[in-house]
């Protein structure tokens, strides 16, 4: 028995021999996208949102004031926006191009 079958059996993911997998076992949930708004007016630039954020999607500008630099890693948490003691940070879920049609047809 060589290692490779041996460590695949281990693992649960043992296949017949010749057998492609289908795909169909787990799977994948199309991942939510989130929109981060900073209110301008509101922030004091103190950077709590930006210390806070897990997934760094949020960063500093030159001036010191929270950009949004990556919002496609954002996963909602809303760290940044329970931490805000100005609230000016809103986090919201994008709904996918489908829904957002059924709802404007309701």
């Amino acid at each position: 028995m060589d290692q490779e079958s041996g460590s695949e059996k281990e693992l649960g993911q043992s296949q017949e021999a010749g057998a492609a997998p289908t795909g169909d076992e787990h799977p994948e949930k199309p991942h939510p996208e989130f929109e981060i708004d900073i209110f301008r007016d509101w922030c004091k630039s103190c950077g709590i949102c930006v210390a806070f954020c897990p997934r760094q999607c949020l960063g500093l500008d030159e001036n010191g004031a929270p950009v949004v630099r990556d919002a496609k890693r954002c996963t909602g948490c809303r760290w940044c926006e329970i931490h805000c003691p100005d609230f000016a940070i809103c986090v919201r879920e994008i709904a996918p191009a489908g829904e957002q049609k059924a709802e404007e047809a309701d």
